[in-house]
């Protein structure tokens, strides 16, 4: 059967803020970052799961499992193009995640309720307080036509050109990256409940 669900990881940045690469940070539960998102969006249904990395990104730092990594290879055209990357392994007119690996908090039932907002020409985000957060969900038809192009561009820009859906949302994590180490240590201290990918 053909999935309906994939998702991309943008990871190619040299978190310089940090210090080292954010995606290995420890999640907790033998889990780095990379790992507990890949292994919740896999769970989710989502196939492939795919990763863009920088050419100093070590794939054997994370264990075997279903995650395509992509290297990207000119840093300086910035996020959208790894992106549009990941996109090029997406299969035909199948909606796609587009989630940041500094955020570890997209709960599966955030995941549901953006699959059920999401329409073919459109991308549904979630929005706290009236600002949009992470993950957003291309729609199929929307994510064909991103993947098509032989240069994405800005990938805001590239937004605007179709319909936003905005999903409610009561988590204020939603809005959270994590770029430096006060950040980081702030995640740490948060209780383990928290950190679950089957929070809301």
């Amino acid at each position: 059967m053909k999935p309906a669900f994939s998702a991309i990881l943008p990871a190619a940045g040299l978190s310089t803020r940090m210090g080292r690469q954010k995606a290995l940070l420890p999640y907790g539960n033998g889990y780095n970052f990379a790992q507990h998102l890949s292994s919740g969006f896999s769970g989710f249904g989502c196939k492939p799961v795919v990763m863009v990395v920088n050419e100093d990104f070590d794939p054997a730092a994370i264990a075997p499992g279903e995650l395509i990594f992509v290297v990207n290879r000119h840093l300086e055209l910035g996020r959208s193009h790894s992106i549009h990357l990941g996109l090029k392994h997406v299969p035909d007119r199948v909606s796609c995640f587009i989630h940041n690996i500094d955020n570890p908090f997209p709960g599966l039932s955030l995941l549901t309720m953006l699959c059920e907002a999401v329409k073919d020409y459109g991308y549904a985000v979630p929005v706290y307080q009236g600002r949009g957060g992470h993950p957003i969900l291309l729609g199929k038809n929307m994510t064909e036509d991103l993947r098509s192009r032989h240069d994405l561009g800005d990938f805001r820009q590239a937004l605007e050109a179709f319909e936003r859906i905005e999903v409610p949302c009561s988590d204020a994590r939603i809005l959270m990256n994590i770029n430096t180490p006060e950040e980081y240590q702030r995640f740490l201290s948060s209780s383990g409940d928290t950190r679950d990918f089957n929070g809301t």
